[in-house]
This record gives C-alpha cells, structure tokens and sequence, in this order.
C-alpha cells in the first residue's frame, strides 16, 4: 500500500512526533511505502491567495495532489489546538482539497448543487492528541474539529473510509500509556490494507 502521511506538529520531542515515528515503523514492518510530508519542516505556506483555484495552482500544491493521487491511504496525525487542527494543515485543506481536483458540484436544481467527491477510492486514518480528557456526551458536542474533518472535508471529498485514533489527556499521559498507545498506532499501520 502507498500511504502519505500529513504531518502538523512544530515539536520534535512531543507525543505526535512519537506517533508519527510508531505508525512509520508499523507500515515499514507491513510492507507498506510511505511518504511523509512534514508541513512545519517543509515551511507549509497555508495561506489561499486570491489567484489560486484548480487550474492555477502553485507548484507546491501541485506536489501535494499528485501524493494524493498516488496513495492509496492519508493519515493525518496533528493535535488539537482550540477544538480544530493547527492551522498549517487548516491551510493545506485549503489550498489542496480545491474544487475540480478533490470535489466538484452536481447542480440539481437551477441555484441548489451537490458536492461530488473526486476521491473516491482514497481512504483516511486521523490520529489526533487532546491536551484535554475526552468529555463523554460533552466532548462530542465539543469535538466538532474531528466531525468537521471527517465530513465537511474528507467525506466530501469522497473519502469514506476513515479510521480514527484520539489520543485524550496526552500532556499528563504516563510514561507507561504512552508506550501502550505507540504500540497500538504501529499495530494499526501494520493492518492497513
């Protein structure tokens, strides 16, 4: 399988480099390729500016699409920051998920369209901290970034199989839970298929 991995952290000693790191290992022992885009190191400009739209893309952009079209599944790994990703990867789905390359829309009705996913065979694995606990009731009125992603973007787009992993209370994780959730994000690369 060729997996592109989305990474958006700033911290190489924090949780998610760990996790980045564990699930790169699990695809390495499966077999599986992997690229990594690294946003913060490769200096991500999120900003959409005004002449970007599908057919004038930047040539960063374009390098983006064309990973994407060449995995077979994204796995986006990020915190959580103010109930949404940080904001270099907000831009990434910004300026590479535009319309005529990842969606389109199929007008129904003279001024009503539906969105049509362009990728629909791609499949998502999202694996996210939380600073904070998981709220029980609470924290799924709360996560609206994770249901936002999962259907104002990916699903959208067309990708629908999606598999989430959320990391809760990961500033005050022991040592110990820290090393079982590892375990489980390269257990999870490993069964990718």
């Amino acid at each position: 399988m060729n997996i592109l991995v989305i990474y958006a952290h700033p911290n190489k000693e924090s949780l998610n480099h760990a996790i980045k790191e564990a699930f790169l290992e699990g695809a390495k022992q499966a077999g599986h390729i992997t690229h990594v885009c690294d946003l913060y190191e490769e200096k991500f400009d999120p900003v959409l500016r005004s002449f970007e739209k599908h057919g004038h893309e930047s040539e960063d952009v374009l390098k983006y699409q064309d990973l994407i079209r060449w995995a077979d599944w994204m796995v986006f790994i990020y915190p959580v920051w103010w109930l949404k990703a940080p904001a270099i990867l907000e831009g990434w789905f910004d300026r590479v998920l535009v319309a005529g390359f990842a969606f389109r829309y199929k007008k129904i009705l003279k001024y009503i369209g539906v969105p049509v996913g362009l990728l629909p065979c791609k499949k998502a694995v999202i694996l996210e901290t939380y600073g904070g606990p998981g709220y029980g009731i609470w924290g799924y009125f709360m996560n609206v970034g994770w249901r936002r992603i999962k259907n104002g973007i990916l699903k959208l787009c067309g990708v629908n199989t999606l598999r989430h992993m959320p990391f809760y209370s990961s500033q005050s994780a022991s040592p110990e839970r820290r090393v079982v959730w590892l375990d489980k994000v390269k257990k999870m690369a490993a069964t990718l298929r």
